[in-house]
């Protein structure tokens, strides 16, 4: 007999588990895992569900867009699989309210959490590959991707390094200058740099996110000083 909470979740994707183990495992965080001894968590189909994300993705932009260069494709693709606009898809289908958390994760909050979201929306797409195959993947990713129809870049890291190597003919260099917080919810704090002059800094759950943290600062403080200077002259 199938959890409610599972039958209501199938409905509100619009797709049906033939094995629905692979939704159950896609679910359950490592944390639940430890707790209950249970053997399967979606740390794997995490893994799986990324690369799948990344083909459709990456298939869709190039379909959508026939003029657009390699550079602005990859801006365009890494703003789509960022954490920050995945969790915004895990919201919209109410995803945190699914997930098996351990009691030692499950916090206030905890369930709305970026970074969880993410993995666990990256687990759903590996589930349902499994499950049923590339094409169901696809049509699940599909339908938050064509709702998006406009595509706001705020890859600033990207963008921090087209900026950089017009200005400094170098690519900027990170460096992770800090880690502190629980093995279970870790945080980094990262600088970013060029010709060994600090840009500026940022903080976030992975060094992905603190990469952008940081990159976003540094344009802006290249913003200000571009606006002081033309204002001065």
């Amino acid at each position: 007999m199938l959890n409610k909470n599972q039958e209501d979740f199938q409905k509100i994707i619009e797709y049906t588990f033939n094995n629905l183990e692979n939704l159950i495992t896609a679910l359950t965080h490592k944390s639940y895992s430890a707790e209950t001894g249970k053997k399967n968590y979606n740390e794997r189909m995490e893994f799986l569900g990324d690369s799948i994300l990344a083909a459709v993705v990456v298939e869709a932009l190039y379909l959508r867009y026939p003029d657009e260069n390699e550079g602005k494709l990859s801006q365009l693709k890494s703003q789509i699989v960022s954490a920050s606009n995945l969790s915004d898809w895990a919201r919209g289908i109410d995803l945190g309210s699914y997930i098996f958390l351990g009691k030692s994760e499950d916090k206030k909050y905890a369930r709305q959490r970026e970074n969880l979201l993410c993995d666990v929306f990256e687990a759903v797409i590996g589930a349902i590959y499994l499950d049923g195959g590339f094409e169901s993947a696809k049509k699940f990713v599909l339908k938050f991707l064509n709702n998006q129809k406009e595509i706001l870049i705020t890859d600033y890291k990207s963008r921090l390094q087209e900026t950089v190597q017009y200005i400094y003919k170098e690519l900027p260099k990170y460096k992770v200058i800090r880690e502190f917080g629980p093995d279970h919810n870790k945080k980094f704090e990262v600088a970013v740099y060029a010709r060994n002059k600090l840009l500026g800094k940022g903080t976030g759950n992975s060094k992905k996110e603190s990469h952008q943290a940081a990159a976003e600062q540094a344009m802006k403080k290249i913003n200000i000083l571009s606006l002081n200077v033309n204002n001065a002259q």
